[in-house]
């Protein structure tokens, strides 16, 4: 027989998780509101798109250390490392160096050829500096195709962790129920477990919003924390599971 101090330890828990998501999810989306609250009387265009090109540097630093720890940095890496052991961190360690030797190469000249050009974006650049179309439109297709799949892969992974977050919630349970009933008889997401496309839906809407409400202004706000938050627990977990294996060796 369940223990029912068991039981009402899992809720406990899982009333815990559910809010310290929403609180965390409440942050996020005041800090997109106040990105979008700081655009009003500037350029539109250069805000929006580029946050007024004046971010500063440790915001540039953190935005792109969120952004590059995505999904597979907490979830695809630690799996390859538990199957297949330590030495696969060396293919990791190569895949952090490479983007840092790129951007020290050709980051401030991009920024350079930008500012000159007025570009926005890569694609834009592109043709803007070869004054050749095909260029950029080749560009934008290769930028198209490999976001897709980033992004792609952050949705799925945010659903999953969503899903192990919320398992024990009577109220996600229930909407979870009431979506695999809706979805039964619809043959191309049928087969589709109700908990993974609630969370997808949600993950995915989430992240749209903050982002088209506050432009890239709300992005790297929201990665500048995202990325101290990430920092500090990495260091917390990273100390608790070493004690729990018994150190490296094990």
């Amino acid at each position: 027989m369940r223990s029912p101090y068991l039981a009402a330890t899992e809720t406990g828990s899982s009333s815990s998780a559910l809010i310290c998501f929403l609180g965390y999810m409440g942050v996020v989306f005041i800090i997109a509101w106040l990105a979008g609250q700081s655009r009003k009387g500037k350029s539109f265009v250069g805000e929006y798109y580029l946050g007024g090109r004046n971010l500063g540097m440790w915001a540039f630093a953190l935005t792109y250390a969120a952004t590059a720890a995505s999904g597979g940095s907490f979830m695809g890496f630690p799996a390859l490392i538990y199957t297949h052991g330590w030495s696969l961190a060396w293919w990791i360690c190569g895949y952090m160096v490479v983007p840092l030797v790129a951007l020290s190469l050709i980051a401030k000249r991009i920024n350079q050829v930008g500012r000159i050009a007025g570009a926005i974006t890569i694609p834009e650049l592109l043709r803007k500096r070869f004054c050749n179309n095909g260029v950029g439109n080749v560009a934008t297709v290769l930028v198209v195709l490999f976001t897709f799949f980033y992004i792609l892969a952050q949705f799925k992974a945010g659903a999953a962790i969503m899903a192990s977050l919320f398992g024990d919630i009577p109220l996600y349970q229930t909407l979870v129920t009431a979506v695999e009933r809706t979805i039964e008889g619809w043959f191309w997401i049928g087969s589709t477990d109700g908990d993974y496309l609630v969370c997808l839906c949600f993950f995915a809407l989430a992240v749209i919003a903050y982002t088209a409400y506050g432009g890239f202004r709300a992005v790297v706000w929201t990665d500048v924390m995202q990325g101290l938050v990430m920092l500090v627990g990495v260091l917390i977990l990273l100390g608790l599971t070493l004690s729990q294996v018994g150190g490296l060796d094990n």
